[in-house]
């Protein structure tokens, strides 16, 4: 130790876990106990003489140099933390302890390594965030842009892609946001295992049964993250992989509970959501909604003479017909058996309805092809228009329902009339 230290009992400093920094007013190091060895893996006469900015992390300069000039002001300060980087690269934590000494013209700090607790901390951190993230988000994608922004502010990620594998082993990217583009073989992830893209770090993704996907992840800047942002990062990718299982399997059961599994179309209990949410929007903005109800003509004798299964096939292509016909913003509906239904919203006029109504009564008269089999069905569809028809659901339904029967009966008097 140098005799400025000497003055302050040299021997206790260097027996002390906390290490004693001195710092003249340019910044530079005047002394420092032996305990910087411990600390970031230099020497005292490694550092002696060097800014001591210069082994500041650099995402804590701003903030380190005003709580410099408050110390060189006259403040004591405790508590201040922030990051240096150690000789072999890695981040320390330090919390200090910092004086003006008048006297020497000198600032006195005391540095204590806080490296574990801080770990523990942002553990806890993203622990906490990606569960949060994972009640809140509504669907898989959400919750892994929730997921990117812990992660951006965790150890800096500008570059993400999540990609999940299904029981047959495929692929599937659910996430990918890179200002640089997309990583190559972004939607295979089995190509990134133990050889990731030059630049991108690879973590496996695990739920309870095993490896789920991957997760891939490009920093800010061009250095890799160093080994304890590796272990943090390893350890959320093992939280983010639990949470992303239990999305997935909630959401597959919200699909279940709001779909037909047969056509994969919204089910009774969503559409009567969905024509709630629309009624309410048409009649918030004054425009027309239309309502359709659709019955496959003579389905009942296709299961008798071909089989439940051909019935289900059947089925399966009436929903595609249906869907085909429909808008983007329009809903398509299996609300039981052969009867189908879809919400028109905002059309600019009555006959919109009726003009959809048409264009699904010609595509269902091209024969369906069931196997070897060509399968010629039709359908009655009857028609309702918000305000015109009815003020409300059940208004609506029973005007679209007894038009159909109307339609049904007129069809099997005169097969060639098509007219609500």
């Amino acid at each position: 130790m140098s005799c400025t230290i000497g003055m302050l009992s040299a021997n206790v400093a260097d027996l002390l876990l906390d290490v004693v920094f001195l710092v003249d007013e340019t910044g530079r190091l005047v002394d420092v106990s032996a305990g910087c060895e411990r600390l970031l893996g230099y020497r005292p006469d490694e550092m002696i003489g060097r800014k001591l900015f210069d082994f500041l992390a650099p995402q804590d300069l701003a903030r380190t140099r005003e709580e410099a000039a408050r110390i060189q002001s006259g403040d004591e300060r405790i508590g201040f933390e922030n990051r240096y980087r150690r000789k072999d690269g890695s981040l320390v934590d330090i919390m200090w302890s910092a004086r003006r000494i008048d006297a020497l013209n000198l600032r006195i700090g005391v540095a204590r390594d806080i490296t574990a607790r801080k770990q523990a901390e942002r553990r806890q951190a993203a622990l906490y965030a990606i569960s949060e993230a994972a009640h809140q988000a509504p669907d898989l994608a959400s919750l892994c842009g929730e997921i990117h922004a812990v992660l951006d502010k965790l150890v800096g990620v500008i570059g993400m892609a999540v990609v999940t594998e299904d029981v047959c082993g495929g692929c599937r990217t659910i996430y990918l946001k890179n200002p640089e583009g997309d990583p190559p073989g972004s939607h295979h992830f089995e190509q990134w295992r133990g050889m990731p893209p030059p630049g991108w770090l690879a973590l496996e993704l695990r739920g309870r049964g095993g490896a789920i996907g991957g997760l891939l992840l490009r920093p800010r800047g061009e250095a890799a993250y160093p080994a304890q942002d590796r272990e943090l990062l390893g350890f959320t990718a093992g939280q983010i992989g639990m949470a992303l299982e239990r999305k997935r399997l909630h959401d597959d059961l919200l699909r279940h509970a709001c779909h037909d599994e047969l056509t994969g179309l919204p089910n009774r209990y969503l559409f009567f959501d969905r024509i709630g949410t629309a009624l309410a929007r048409a009649r918030r903005t004054g425009s027309r909604m239309g309502l359709l109800y659709v019955d496959v003509d003579d389905f009942k004798q296709v299961n008798d003479v071909h089989g439940h299964a051909a019935g289900d096939e059947l089925l399966r292509g009436v929903a595609a017909r249906l869907a085909n016909c429909a808008r983007d913003s329009d809903t398509v509906a299996r609300i039981g058996g052969d009867e189908f239904v879809l919400i028109l919203e905002d059309l600019n006029a009555a006959d919109d309805a009726s003009r959809i109504a048409q264009q699904i009564g010609a595509a269902m008269e091209i024969p369906i092809r069931i196997e070897s089999v060509e399968l010629r069905v039709g359908a009655s569809i009857g028609c309702a228009v918000f305000p015109d028809h009815g003020q409300g659901i059940e208004e609506l339904l029973k005007h679209a329902d007894t038009c159909m029967y109307r339609q049904k009966k007129a069809r099997k008097a005169h097969p060639a009339k098509a007219a609500c």
